[in-house]
């Protein structure tokens, strides 16, 4: 897991804090696909976009800070994908934990785009217990991220 990992450098004096990290692997001109994350999951959509062969035209965006909510440090982002049409919030989370209450009528009211919702369904757990079905339910949550 050593991608999750920061630098030396980026805790030095004249450094700051990212509340939203840009994708700068891709082509952001052929970008038509963004996806927002947060947490270690950009890892898992990140190495699955890879292995798709999708690098060029679709962005892993990850937001660190959702509170305060980023929108000028998003708005900076999305101008950097002037071809993107199609909006992605991933997250390992169920629909009813994690960021996506809070994100999705941010991200309408204040940028103006609707995200399409990539993640478990509603759960009344916070996680499967048999290590098997988690695993599945993972793969299906990345499935999805892409096929929306």
């Amino acid at each position: 897991m050593f991608q999750a990992a920061s630098s030396l450098s980026e805790f030095a004096p004249g450094t700051h804090f990212k509340n939203v990290i840009d994708d700068y692997t891709c082509k952001s001109e052929q970008v038509t696909k963004v996806i927002f994350t947060s947490g270690k999951h950009w890892i898992a959509v990140e190495k699955a976009r890879d292995e798709q062969g999708l690098k060029d035209t679709v962005a892993v965006i990850r937001l660190e800070s959702l509170c305060p909510f980023p929108v000028q440090d998003l708005r900076d982002v999305l101008k950097r994908y002037p071809k993107a049409k199609k909006f992605v919030w991933s997250q390992e989370e169920g629909r009813n934990a994690g960021a996506w209450s809070f994100i999705r009528p941010r991200f309408e009211n204040a940028l103006g785009i609707s995200p399409v919702y990539a993640g478990r369904p509603e759960m009344a757990w916070t996680a499967t217990a048999i290590g098997e079905h988690h695993a599945k339910e993972a793969e299906e949550v990345i499935k999805k991220t892409f096929e929306v």
